[in-house]
């Protein structure tokens, strides 16, 4: 799928909540195996999951990595916002793999989002709180939205992506 510029379009949800369309449909991407180094985190009471970006281990996290930061230009472009007022999902760090930030889907506090184990026989029984830190993962992610708390009174407000996982599946 080639993105297009023109073909980005933005519904407000709410005050600062857009809903993000690319020609019509949410934009919709399967991961290349990534590592979860830390289990299921909870932040600003949302669950999150991080993933390590690896890119020594293979070109398609690469490529991955790519399309991501393609899409953030493409919005930032769109919305005429600088680098400074934009927060990636993907974290810069020193001398380590970056890491990609996603949420886990819920709805009335309830997680939406699917988990299957590859070894299904042990872990029957297990659930998304049960997901073991230094896991490999493969997981299905849609960029669903985008928070916008940019104001003219505030310099230091930002605006970002909203990128949820609906599909995680442990390899180990």
């Amino acid at each position: 799928m080639k993105l297009d510029i023109n073909k980005i379009e933005l519904k407000k949800l709410a005050d600062n909540i857009f809903q993000i369309y690319h020609d019509g449909t949410i934009l919709k991407f399967n991961c290349p195996t990534l590592l979860a180094p830390f289990g299921i985190d909870t932040e600003y009471n949302k669950q999150l999951l991080r993933l390590e970006l690896d890119e020594q281990k293979n070109s398609e996290i690469t490529h991955f990595k790519k399309v991501i930061l393609h899409i953030e230009n493409l919005i930032k472009k769109k919305l005429e916002v600088s680098d400074e007022q934009f927060k990636s999902v993907i974290r810069k760090r020193n001398n380590k793999c970056d890491i990609l930030e996603l949420r886990l889907k819920t709805m009335k506090n309830r997680i939406l989002t699917d988990i299957e184990f590859q070894d299904k026989d042990n872990n029957y029984l297990k659930t998304i709180y049960d997901l073991p830190k230094q896991s490999y993962l493969k997981v299905n992610l849609e960029i669903n939205g985008l928070w916008d708390y940019r104001t003219d009174k505030k310099e230091s407000n930002k605006c970002g992506l909203i990128v949820y996982t609906t599909k995680i599946f442990v390899l180990v």
